[in-house]
């Protein structure tokens, strides 16, 4: 994927420590192309993302921060379903301007999903 085309900047100290104790303390493995994408930019908010959901669209306002720091306010950590009052089922990773959560769903094939 060509990210600059996003509007993002390559800026990520993601590496795969990092990524196994945010893996362990989620609870499962995310899909390598979001892993991919926050290798390139570990707090993207993107100019360009479009996706459709229904009959609707909407765009990737902002991506949570990927970082191991549990005490990171918009880090992925913070928004741990649990935490937040939604099921494991569900794992928040960004949001769109309507302040929607954009999460993967682990009972669909980690598809991206809107929670209100």
């Amino acid at each position: 994927m060509e990210y600059i085309k996003l509007g993002l900047n390559q800026s990520s100290d993601v590496n795969e420590q990092m990524i196994a104790v945010i893996e362990e303390k989620i609870g499962c493995h995310l899909p390598e192309s979001y892993y991919e994408l926050m290798r390139f930019n570990n707090e993207p908010e993107p100019e360009v993302c479009e996706f459709n959901y229904g009959d609707h669209t909407t765009c990737v306002s902002e991506f949570f921060r990927f970082t191991d720091d549990e005490n990171y306010e918009y880090g992925v950590l913070a928004y741990r379903p649990y935490i937040i009052g939604l099921t494991k089922q569900f794992v928040p990773i960004g949001r769109d301007p309507g302040d929607f959560l954009i999460c993967f769903d682990r009972k669909q094939d980690f598809a991206v999903v809107l929670i209100d």
